[in-house]
């Protein structure tokens, strides 16, 4: 770690708050995601064989477009948060009878209590409403010695590496097995590190941040993860209007193990031969 870089953070995060005062403040924090598409959209254009109706695929290269860029809401005080999608109606579009849906799906509400040092969120399977509980791990951010303006706060920059779980790699060598006997549909990619970017500004006192990201001297103000990347477009703080925050509570609790488990069982149970997910009505 560089130890100029932390000296810098802790007297901007000193002075921060003095600034604040010593009175309890809360804060809300607007986020907007932009998914990176590119090696999603051609592997479906591929299989699905769109190349020789560039309609079709325009619909399509839109509509990911479209499901992938959503809004977000963080709320927080010093010790808890709770990040959690906007949800907006979309508007009916006119066309020419033709039209292109895209869904990704996303975990529900996510809540931290570093007093507690617990994390709490929402999550499904297939309807059925779960609340996933685990223990705070603090992330081992890398700081770097690098500066930047997003909007008014200056942010610091940091890197953190998520390696390789036991899950993927199992995934993976699953695939690999079946792949022998019969060509899937939709390829696996091998399971690489992650690097995540992010940059924080001690301005903003708290240790927390967008989706499962927090652990930083300062709020997390964007996050690049390779996949997807999270921005920040809008900060309020206060230290007049308290916000309550309320962690989830629709659900049975579950580690996320178990979990992990159930969610395997129940994909497997609805799966052709060729792995993809059959839905009966």
């Amino acid at each position: 770690m560089n130890t100029n870089l932390t000296k810098r953070a802790l007297a901007v995060l000193l002075l921060a708050t003095s600034v604040i005062t010593a009175q309890e403040f809360h804060g809300k924090a607007e986020y907007f995601s932009k998914r990176i598409m590119k090696k999603v959209t051609e592997q479906v254009t591929e299989k699905i064989e769109m190349k020789n109706n560039p309609e079709l695929q325009g619909l399509l290269e839109e509509a990911m477009k479209k499901a992938s860029e959503k809004q977000y809401v963080l709320i927080f005080n010093k010790i808890e948060c709770l990040y959690e999608e906007e949800q907006k109606l979309d508007k009916p579009e006119a066309n020419n009878g033709m039209s292109v849906t895209v869904s990704f799906s996303s975990a529900g509400k996510k809540y931290l209590n570093l007093k507690d040092k617990n994390s709490i969120v929402e999550d499904n399977i297939f309807g059925k409403e779960f609340l996933v509980v685990e223990p705070l791990v603090k992330p081992e951010w890398k700081l770097i010695d690098e500066t930047k303006k997003i909007g008014e706060y200056n942010c610091f920059k940091a890197e953190l590496v998520i390696p390789v779980s036991e899950k993927q790699k199992k995934e993976y060598e699953e695939f690999l097995k079946k792949e022998e006997k019969k060509p899937a549909l939709f390829k696996i990619e091998k399971p690489e590190d992650k690097i995540v970017t992010a940059w924080y500004s001690p301005e903003i006192p708290v240790s927390f941040g967008p989706d499962n990201y927090w652990g930083l001297p300062g709020l997390i103000l964007e996050v690049n993860d390779g996949d997807n990347m999270l921005l920040c477009s809008k900060v309020v703080l206060t230290n007049k209007e308290k916000t309550e925050i309320k962690a989830p509570t629709n659900g049975k609790k579950i580690t996320q193990k178990k979990f992990d488990e159930i969610l395997k069982k129940k994909t497997e149970s609805m799966q052709n031969e060729d792995g993809v997910i059959i839905f009966q009505q």
